[in-house]
């Protein structure tokens, strides 16, 4: 095996941006003004769902109310209320039906998977 030569380049360029950073701390100095700061701001609202909304997602699935309740870890009353729309979908629900809508093909194999039978 190859003994790695002393300080890797990688481990060297670490040390000296962590030592940079510590000092720009230290003075008070303001990190924008020395470093390349990032700002991401991400829009994480999920819609909001009618029961229309709610039935249409579980036809693109090609679910029944039941398979839908099991697949969200949701009871196939919560379901039925939701597409009567006596109670509305909370925000987390909401989200994981955005990603449904989204990528519809991924969640259907996924839901294929689990309804075939046991070997």
């Amino acid at each position: 095996m190859k003994k790695r030569a002393e300080g890797s380049n990688f481990g060297d360029q670490l040390i000296a941006g962590l030592t940079e950073l510590a000092e720009a701390l230290e003075a008070g100095e303001p990190l924008d003004k020395r470093f390349t700061v990032r700002t991401v701001k991400l829009n994480l609202s999920p819609r909001a769902y009618t029961p229309a909304d709610v039935k249409s997602v579980r036809k693109k699935l090609g679910a029944s109310q039941p398979l839908l309740a099991r697949f969200l870890g949701v009871s196939v009353k919560t379901i039925r209320s939701w597409e009567q729309g006596l109670r509305p979908v909370p925000a987390i629900a909401a989200r994981y039906l955005d990603d449904i809508m989204a990528f519809p093909e991924i969640w259907t194999s996924r839901i294929q998977a689990g309804t075939e039978p046991q070997a």
